[in-house]
């Protein structure tokens, strides 16, 4: 999965791209993914020493860094602080342009269509179930990460077209909201 990153410290500021692929076990068999950032393998081990608080391990160098939430007002944006450094961090996700500008319909009939290929691991509505806007409809398990899909609008759940453990292909139909 690809994700956008732009890092903001004082007045500089840098765009890049960090890909998160399956790891290898370790750790007693628990699967650690692998981060490239701008094609470059990113060796790091990290601990989260108490919430918010991480220790990282990069090329032999520790660090500790704090995450927070930014107080602005950008989706996905956080401040890490690593030693009197504060790092302005904005994480985008560029499966969402496709959508970026269209209207979600508030009346009728919505099929919701799977965003990428892979396997349903949890349905979490049924038939003729009232949803609100935002409410998790359907995990799917793509590369072993699990994407929660979400109602785009308050609705009723009138079609369920897959079941748990089955594989889907990308603009599979899922459910339908009316």
């Amino acid at each position: 999965m690809k994700f956008e990153i732009e890092l903001r410290e004082d007045s500089q500021s840098s765009e890049h791209t960090l890909s998160v692929e399956n790891g290898s076990g370790d750790r007693g068999g628990n699967e650690r993914p692998r981060f490239l950032i701008d094609g470059k393998l990113l060796n790091a081990d990290w601990e989260e020493i108490r919430p918010g608080h991480y220790s990282i391990l990069i090329g032999g160098r520790s660090y500790e860094a704090r995450v927070a939430a930014a107080t602005n007002s950008q989706p996905d944006s956080w401040v890490v602080t690593i030693a009197e450094y504060d790092f302005h961090v904005q994480i985008r996700d560029p499966r969402t342009r496709r959508f970026a500008g269209q209207a979600v319909a508030h009346e009728g009939p919505l099929d919701l269509l799977a965003p990428m290929p892979g396997k349903i691991v949890r349905v979490l509505v049924e038939r003729d179930q009232e949803v609100a806007q935002d409410q998790g409809l359907v995990v799917i398990e793509a590369m072993k990460m699990q994407n929660e899909l979400r109602a785009p609008r308050a609705g009723r759940i009138t079609e369920v077209h897959v079941r748990e453990g089955i594989g889907i292909e990308s603009g599979a139909r899922l459910l339908r909201l009316e």
